[in-house]
């Protein structure tokens, strides 16, 4: 601010200086026509006239030139006083810059001891935790290494027990043999595995002839699906070709008696005066007329099926029997309980042995 101030009075002297030599050339000329008036001769008047103009020309023209003195002058003094007071004040300045730089040095020395103290304090930190890190990671990889040693050890169990289990599984499908004993497990799962579908397409070709119109899946499950209804289907071929074996044989009889044949009473069972009939007498009979029977099934139609029928005689009956049912897909039928109502004989014997199962080591623990 006291730099403007004495800007301000710089330029304030420069004009009362240009004002000055503006009035002390008007007093020059002045002065000039004064001396030429008069040196001509003009009238005295008008030369006085001129005079008096001139003279107060010339005092107004002092009194500006000494307020413009004067001017300078409190304008000089007060430039004085501000160029005074500029350096005063840039005295403080660089006093208090000075007091500045000694503030700054002091907390520039107090951080860098701080920041010496404190990388310290955290390189020992990070010291510390890089030691419990490494503490840490060797017990990971103690824990890791022991896991994987117990890991290692249970595949190789499971190995150990999954190959004798692939070589009994193979010694039930082939046979104890030379080649179970000495062929890698790969291989003895391999040929086992051609072995069961060799044999699935043997079973299937059976199954296909007991059911000619259908078309059974060719897939292992399928087949051994199916032959778990091998039972109920052979039963219903039996009890089929019994049907149709003693239609034919009836009806020859009938052929050659047809007045004095009662169906109902030969069908009803051995004559007996007392209800009982004797067993030796029944198998006598039997061994008469077995020679016969191969007569009756040369003409006999086994390909056509017969199945259940009610004689008239029995239709007022309340007991219900069981009953074979048509069908052409007979191991469709018999799947979904729609072939017969007799009961099913179960066809594993008491004495088989439980099948294998393997339970994997690593499941187990």
């Amino acid at each position: 601010m006291h730099r403007a101030l004495g800007d301000l009075h710089v330029r304030e002297m420069n004009e009362l200086g240009a004002e000055i030599r503006r009035l002390n050339a008007e007093v020059k000329e002045a002065a000039t026509k004064n001396r030429e008036l008069i040196s001509n001769g003009k009238a005295r008047e008008k030369a006085l006239a001129h005079a008096r103009v001139g003279y107060v020309a010339e005092a107004e023209v002092a009194a500006k030139v000494k307020e413009a003195v004067d001017r300078v002058n409190a304008a000089e003094r007060a430039a004085k006083r501000a160029q005074s007071e500029v350096d005063e004040l840039v005295e403080v300045l660089n006093g208090k810059a000075k007091e500045l730089e000694d503030v700054v040095e002091a907390h520039k020395a107090e951080l860098e001891a701080a920041s010496k103290a404190k990388t310290s304090e955290l390189a020992d930190v990070h010291a510390k935790e890089l030691e419990a890190l490494k503490k840490a990671h060797a017990a990971e990889l103690e824990l890791e290494r022991e896991t994987s040693k117990g890991t290692i050890l249970a595949l190789q169990k499971e190995k150990t027990t999954f190959e004798a289990f692939v070589r009994e599984a193979s010694r039930q499908l082939l046979g104890s043999c030379d080649y179970v004993e000495t062929a890698t497990p790969k291989e003895c799962l391999q040929t086992a595995t051609t072995s069961v579908i060799e044999c699935a397409a043997d079973i299937l070709a059976a199954l296909q002839y007991l059911s000619p119109p259908e078309r059974l899946p060719h897939d292992a499950q399928s087949v051994f699906k199916a032959v778990s209804d091998l039972p109920v289907v052979v039963d219903w071929l039996r009890r089929s070709a019994c049907r149709v074996s003693a239609t034919m044989a009836l009806s020859m009889v009938l052929a050659h008696y047809p007045e004095g044949l009662d169906l109902e009473e030969v069908t009803a069972g051995f004559p007996s005066e007392t209800g009982e009939f004797d067993v030796a007498e029944v198998l006598r009979l039997m061994g008469l007329v077995r020679p016969y029977v191969d007569r009756v099934l040369a003409v006999a139609d086994l390909e056509t099926h017969q199945v259940s029928m009610t004689a008239p005689e029995d239709l007022d009956k309340a007991e219900q029997k069981p009953q074979d049912f048509p069908a052409n897909r007979l191991f469709a039928a018999a799947a979904s309980k729609e072939l017969t109502t007799y009961p099913s004989r179960s066809t594993r014997p008491s004495s088989r042995s439980a099948p294998m199962e393997w339970r994997s080591p690593l499941k187990q623990g």
